[in-house]
């Protein structure tokens, strides 16, 4: 009987229950004598309401008695162990081969199956190719919605795809089967919850190999080869190499040149790859680690066909343990650890090492390889060995006994001495920014190791030296100049007479780029400027002893009257274009020049030239910075018989760029001998009073 009969026939009794003797057949005064009668009637309305709330419970308590029988009854009469899947393939394979799988399916239970589906879970090495069903696929699951199965009905699903891999891998496929069985309303799914299946890799198409150290000294330089083979009969439109390294590797260099580069990977690409080619990548780079961790370096090919299809993925990994540095290494030159020289300057170096480790190391050997800007011919090397072949110095324990036994605890130094070079061979604007390399490299050697006498590396360090710019200024006098500017007066000079040179300044830098250049010199208390000048533009300036002077604002002025007397100044001298405005002498290193300027401070006598910038290899690449300008002399009687002073020393200083040194430089003073004024004379550059010749 049904749970809905059961109900339906409970409604029946309740209303003929209360149609019959209940309160619808009663009168009104019957009804009245219920509310106002006596006791009697009163206990016989509470009698019934008990009889009714009793016939409820007891109908209820049958209904959920039937309902819980006909489902025990319904699942003893379904057994989900009858509804069967089973996935059909080869179980061994050679990798990247298509191969077919059939699923099949059936429906042994004694009722129709509704909406069924079927699942296979694949592996992350399957590639799908297609289906005789429509499928649906979510990243590693293939599904099929299948028609309603009918008893004892039967299918089946073919499907075919690839799997890729490492020869000797397994790889699993499971499958399962849903349904709502027509008894019920929810789902079930097939009783051995997944049916499954392995397939083994039997062979592969590329012979692949990952050889790297099985040690190393945390951030030392790590070398790995990848080598790769077609062992097959058949050749491939294209192979795809990844390399995938553990954190802390620094990678710098490979050959053949990286592909394509990410954070932690390099991948390379190869065209055409015919049976039985072979190929090699080398990798270079340096790894960090700590004590007795284990790095995984991992390499995979994935192997294309004529149309772009994977037909393959092969993989190899290869565990690389990183050690503590068992030697404290540190280099110095000239007693620092970093620093910048000039050229041919002298450089000592000293490498100190210490061993920090628990244990004595054997036959220690050390490695200095120099390279740059250097005289080699000046080399001295205290006791080592030096080969001119490779720029080589060694130290080892045939000059330095205690490398043999290096224990626990012992610290040693070597050293050598070499010139930085005084001639640089410049031949291009890009032949700046200069260095010394010196790499040192402490190996060992275990000679009780019966096995292959291999140098191992322990530790290793870079140092280097950065070779400063070269400033130079040339100063030169002329009487007899390029007529540019006119020069007059007595030669040789004679006593109250003006006499006018012409000075240029010629400047010239090599090795590197030179900022905020200044050129001053102070001019001798009996030399006057004359106000005509040439700027290194070639533009000629003539004027009066105003053209091309300043005169700084003074201390007692304020910002303001400053700013004034600074425009007044503008004004009076609208004929000098590098007209300047003073600068402290407590301006700080990050002040950047802007513009060149030339000019004369009539409060400190200074001829000044300043420039944002020098380029390297000026007046080698690029013709000399020059400047001109005059000045004039009036001899006195004291001057009678000597040469005269019309220039004092001449100073530069910059800073390099590239070393963060300031540079400098001297030139010496000049006289009215005028040395590079050939047409001048030597004695014509002494004064002379022709005022006692007349005598």
């Amino acid at each position: 009987m049904s749970q809905n009969v059961i109900n339906k026939q409970t409604d029946e009794n309740i209303k003929s229950y209360l149609t019959e003797d209940g309160i619808e057949n009663k009168t009104e005064d019957d009804k009245w004598s219920d509310v106002s009668g006596g006791g009697e009637n009163k206990n016989n309305s509470k009698k019934n309401k008990k009889l009714i709330f009793a016939v409820l419970f007891l109908i209820l308590a049958v209904v959920l008695a039937v309902a819980y029988f006909m489902y025990l009854k319904g699942q003893q009469s379904f057994d989900n162990k009858k509804v069967k899947i089973e996935v059909k393939s080869p179980d061994k394979i050679p990798s990247g081969e298509e191969i077919t799988f059939t699923i099949e399916y059936r429906n042994g239970t004694g009722v129709k199956l509704k909406n069924p589906k079927v699942t296979l879970f694949v592996p992350e090495k399957f590639v799908f190719t297609s289906s005789d069903k429509k499928v649906i696929k979510e990243a590693a699951v293939l599904s099929w919605n299948i028609d309603d199965l009918s008893v004892g009905e039967s299918g089946k699903i073919k499907l075919f795809g690839r799997i890729t891999g490492n020869k000797d891998s397994e790889h699993e496929f499971n499958s399962k089967i849903s349904y709502v069985p027509s008894n019920f309303n929810y789902e079930f799914q097939s009783a051995d919850n997944l049916s499954k299946v392995k397939i083994k890799i039997t062979s592969v198409s590329f012979d692949l190999s990952l050889k790297c150290p099985e040690e190393i000294i945390t951030g030392n330089e790590i070398d790995c080869l990848v080598a790769f083979e077609n062992i097959s009969d058949n050749d491939f439109r294209k192979i795809n190499i990844k390399a995938d390294f553990p954190e802390g590797f620094t990678f710098v260099s490979a050959d053949p040149e990286v592909s394509g580069e990410t954070e932690n990977s390099l991948s390379w690409s190869v065209e055409e790859v015919k049976t039985k080619a072979r190929g090699e990548l080398f990798i270079k780079g340096n790894l960090a680690g700590e004590k007795n961790e284990e790095k995984e370096m991992k390499i995979v090919m994935d192997i294309f066909g004529s149309d772009e299809e994977l037909l393959e993925c092969i993989s190899k990994k290869f565990i690389v343990k990183t050690q503590e540095v068992p030697i404290a290494l540190e280099q110095t030159v000239n007693a620092l650890e970093s620093f910048s020289v000039n050229k041919g300057e002298e450089m000592e170096y000293k490498i100190k090492f210490e061993n920090i480790s628990d244990q004595e190391i054997r036959g220690l050997v050390i490695n200095s390889e120099l390279e740059g800007g250097v005289d080699f011919d000046s080399l001295e090397v205290i006791n080592g060995s030096y080969d001119d072949k490779s720029n080589k110095i060694t130290w080892s324990a045939f000059n330095v006994p205690k490398l043999a036994v290096f224990k626990s605890g012992d610290e040693d130094e070597v050293s050598f001495k070499i010139r930085v070079n005084d001639y640089f061979d410049i031949k291009s604007s890009e032949d700046k920014n200069l260095v010394v390399k010196n790499k040192v490299i402490i190996s060992s050697f275990n000679f009780n190791d019966d096995e292959a006498k291999i140098e191992k590396e322990i530790v290793s360090d870079e140092m280097i030296v950065k070779i400063n710019s070269f400033l130079f200024i040339r100063t030169k006098g002329y009487f007899n100049d390029d007529g540019r500017i006119k020069n007059n007066g007595a030669i040789p000079p004679e006593v109250e007479k003006e006499t006018t040179y012409t000075i240029h300044w010629n400047l010239n830098n090599l090795l590197g780029d030179i900022k905020n250049v200044k050129v001053a010199s102070v001019l001798p208390d009996n030399v006057k400027w004359t106000g005509n000048y040439i700027k290194s533009n070639g533009e000629v300036s003539l004027g009066d002893e105003n053209n091309g002077a300043y005169t700084p604002e003074s201390e007692e002025e304020s910002e303001e009257e400053g700013k004034e007397d600074e425009e007044k100044s503008k004004e009076e001298n609208n004929n000098n274009e590098d007209e300047v405005n003073s600068q402290d002498d407590s301006e700080t290193e990050e002040y950047q020049m802007t513009e060149e300027r030339f000019y004369y401070n009539t409060v400190t006598r200074e001829i000044i030239w300043e420039m944002p910038e020098l380029s390297a290899n000026t007046g080698l690449i690029s013709p000399s910075k020059e400047i001109v300008y005059q000045v004039s002399i009036t001899p006195e009687d004291s001057d009678v018989g000597k040469t005269i002073k019309i220039m004092n020393e001449v100073g530069a200083v910059g800073f390099d760029e590239f070393t963060n040194e300031e540079i400098t430089t001297l030139e010496s003073e000049l006289t009215t001998e005028l040395p590079d004024d050939y047409s001048i004379g030597a004695e014509e550059g002494i004064v002379i009073d022709r005022s006692e010749e007349e005598e």
